[in-house]
């Protein structure tokens, strides 16, 4: 994977992660559990990867592979993220 593409990503959904963050520890007064966070951030990968369900791809076409190499590098940026704001938070308390 290109690093280079992975750090845009990263720029991108930054704000994204931390707003998860931040609603659900006002919401819950604690973190969101790692299944917690993949959850809520799920419900807003399509706007970043396309919605797989109407683009209605074949699994081995292009692209087919070129979605799921935006999905890993999506995910790779989103998880580096993810440990980054429970380090920051977690020095906090």
């Amino acid at each position: 994977m290109d690093s280079v593409d992975v750090e845009g990503i990263k720029r991108d959904v930054s704000h994204k992660v931390v707003d998860i963050f931040e609603s659900f520890e006002e919401d819950n007064n604690r973190l969101p559990t790692m299944e917690e966070f993949r959850q809520l951030f799920n419900n807003e990968a399509d706007q970043y990867i396309g919605p797989s369900e109407t683009l209605k791809v074949k699994p081995g076409s292009v692209l087919y592979d070129k979605l799921q190499e935006r999905e890993q590098k999506l995910w790779r940026a989103v998880n580096e993220l993810e440990a980054e704001q429970r380090f920051l938070r977690s020095e906090t308390y």
